[in-house]
């Protein structure tokens, strides 16, 4: 229990730290204080969390002071988007500290995760493998980009959500050698861990006009086999394919937008969207209810509005420029398979889907304005919250597929779309857009 409030405590402080730094960086006189010193320089910072982190650890694991060890590393990985922040608001971004921080993390997260494996709280040959895998490429990989290719050598979305996940399976392995029954969902987590440390090499090998491209095909592969579960009956697993697919959708627009595509593109956006979030669920309607005349004509109406919801957005939504920027004319597709596949889990009484995925319907065809959750609401919401939010959810997933508890799953995802509806409503934009916003609609 101590390490559990140690931890708590630690979060509080690292949070307020990171805080502080924020508050100082919206004045002028902030930024000139902080961009003059040279140990606040984003690269001298990235040297502290070194230091700080690994400090950390050696108090952890070889000197036995829990306490002070994991205040330490949770600093250090606090500091982590610390850099960042300082770097864009006081100007002093550089090729040099592109290629630094990833380093950085790497040494920070990597020895704690190898003293946990010997110390039996993690797979040894699992973490060696992770380590080979972030050892090349931080340098061979890197070496041959910077070589022979024209790419960046900068960390890529999957490379900054590893990290996160790093050190989330860190604090969370601290939770797991003390005395509360805690489910072990670690070997989980660090499997995730390795399946994104591959993809943030993949992705820095490929041009990045294609990324968006990519994106888009993952979520279609995520929707076609979250088919294949639901006919096989798994429909926990079902509605976990379509949750990865929503993670890939929430960036292909943005990649998109940053980075160009291909003149495919908005056609693998749409088929990807089709099937993850509205096949899919339509299929796990019928199913559920063993494929009478009433779940099927259900299920193949919420398939039809949400196509209709993507034809509308795509032949006059996008165009309307009385729509404001990161504003949506009626429920975005994956939050309504986030509502109907969480009627499907949590649901016994076939009264209650049949109410929650009419309304789902309704508001899908609607012209109900709600906004888009990445580019709207992810963006007005404090850093830290972000990265605790995400901790959070790294955990319930990794718990959900070690429990294997749908019932659990469906109650998350209806809550999830209850927030976001309520929240989506006190985060409309007033503002008239030129240009509506792409992705997932």
């Amino acid at each position: 229990m101590d390490r559990i409030i140690f931890i708590g405590i630690s979060l509080v402080i690292s949070s307020l730290m990171y805080l502080a730094f924020v508050a100082v960086l919206k004045t002028k006189r902030g930024r000139d204080v902080l961009g003059s010193h040279w140990f606040f320089h984003p690269n001298a910072i990235c040297l502290w969390r070194v230091i700080i982190g690994l400090s950390g650890a050696t108090l952890y694991f070889v000197a036995g002071q829990h306490a002070l060890g994991i205040l330490l590393f949770t600093i250090s990985a606090v500091l982590d988007g610390v850099d960042g922040l300082v770097a864009r608001e006081c100007n002093l971004t550089s090729s040099f500290g592109e290629e630094i921080d990833p380093l950085c993390d790497k040494l920070t997260y990597l020895p704690p995760l190898v003293f946990f494996a010997y110390q039996g709280v993690l797979s040894v040959a699992g973490v060696w493998v992770l380590l080979a895998i972030e050892a090349s490429g931080q340098f061979l990989i890197r070496y041959i980009i910077k070589r022979f290719t024209i790419f960046s050598v900068a960390a890529n979305n999957f490379g900054k959500i590893k990290a996160v996940l790093c050190f989330s399976l860190i604090i969370y392995c601290a939770m797991l050698a003390d005395d509360l029954r805690i489910p072990d969902f670690s070997a989980q987590m660090l499997t995730l861990c390795i399946i994104l440390s591959i993809s943030s090499i993949v992705f820095k090998l490929i041009a990045n006009r294609f990324y968006a491209d990519i994106l888009s095909i993952l979520n279609l592969l995520c929707g076609i086999t979250g088919t294949i579960f639901a006919f096989q009956g798994r429909y926990a697993w079902a509605s976990m394919a379509i949750l990865a697919g929503q993670i890939f959708d929430l960036f292909d627009g943005r990649m998109a937008e940053k980075h160009g595509g291909t003149r495919f593109g908005p056609w693998f956006d749409d088929i990807a969207d089709l099937v993850s979030f509205g096949v899919c669920p339509g299929l796990l309607i019928i199913l559920k209810g063993n494929v009478t005349i009433a779940f099927l004509s259900l299920g193949t109406l919420y398939t039809v509005a949400v196509g209709f919801r993507l034809w509308r957005y795509l032949i006059r939504d996008k165009h309307d420029t009385t729509i404001p920027a990161g504003v949506f004319n009626g429920l975005p597709s994956p939050a309504g398979a986030m509502a109907a596949l969480g009627a499907c889990l949590f649901c016994e009484n076939p009264w209650a889907i049949y109410v929650i995925v009419l309304v789902t319907i309704y508001l899908l065809v609607s012209h109900v304005r709600f906004v888009h959750f990445g580019r709207v609401i992810l963006r007005r919401l404090p850093r830290t919250l972000i990265v605790m939010f995400g901790f959070v959810i790294v955990f319930v997933i990794a718990y959900l597929i070690k429990a294997r508890d749908s019932e659990m799953l469906g109650a998350l995802l209806l809550i999830s779309f209850l927030i976001y509806v309520i929240t989506s409503s006190r985060f409309l934009i007033p503002k008239r857009s030129k240009k509506p916003p792409e992705g997932s609609n």
